[in-house]
């Protein structure tokens, strides 16, 4: 089963991304900011980090560049999601997609498959 960590201070946003990932038989880990999601890699190592961009101590774009400058987490894909901006570039962190919110539940399981695959592939 492949893990998503999902990192957003906002707690109904993070649950209901949850809900949907976990229906498609991924793992999911929540962060409610950048600093906590950067503890968590200590212990669980992600397939991919579905990031808010917008968020207290450490925002997703400081998260995703401190991410890309480490040797053991830069292999991990991102995607960054916002409703305050319209798109991201290489120098946010080299994200492998941005969503703007509000997105449709078919776009963000089309992007998070597309990056990683189906949830229960990893299963087999």
């Amino acid at each position: 089963m492949k893990t998503i960590l999902i990192v957003e201070d906002e707690q109904a946003i993070a649950e209901m991304l949850a809900a949907i990932l976990e229906e498609t038989d991924y793992q999911v880990v929540i962060a409610g900011n950048g600093q906590e999601a950067w503890a968590k890699l200590e212990t669980t190592r992600p397939d991919l980090i579905l990031s808010d961009i917008m968020m207290p101590i450490m925002d997703g774009r400081t998260l995703c560049k401190k991410l890309q400058a480490h040797p053991t987490y830069r292999s991990i894909p991102r995607v960054l999601m916002s409703a305050a901006y319209d798109s991201v570039s290489p120098s946010d962190g080299n994200p492998a997609a941005f969503l703007k919110k509000p997105f449709a539940l078919q776009e963000l399981l089309a992007t998070v498959s597309g990056i990683i695959g189906e949830g229960e592939e990893a299963q087999g």
